[in-house]
């Protein structure tokens, strides 16, 4: 379900289908043990493969962003597409996080 990659001092992680309250649980359970198995790394998720977002599953980026830093970490979200960056524009999310268009402008 989640696919990972470490890239210099990042881990990107690769999420896809529907990020929902049905899935939503299990997810943020795998990137809280990858942060905690990873304590020196900051994150990039990779939004491409999401095709619905729904409340839940913003609480988990939410929630993900404050735990990195309070560590000190980065959380960077990439290559949204057009639904998924509407409703963070609803919700007036857009500033609150770091929002690359592509993983490659991420890793810079």
């Amino acid at each position: 379900m989640l696919r990972t990659k470490e890239v210099g001092s990042y881990i990107i992680a690769y999420l896809k289908g529907r990020l929902d309250v049905h899935l939503s649980g299990e997810i943020e359970k795998e990137l809280m043990a990858l942060s905690e198995k990873n304590p020196d790394v900051d994150f990039i998720l990779n939004l491409e493969g999401i095709e619905y977002m729904s409340s839940s599953g913003l609480r988990i980026l939410v929630a993900l962003m404050r735990h990195l830093k309070t560590k000190n970490r980065k959380l960077k979200l990439c290559s949204l597409n057009l639904a998924v960056k509407k409703i963070f524009e609803v919700v007036e999310l857009m500033d609150m996080f770091d929002i690359y268009d592509t993983e490659e402008a991420a890793l810079k």
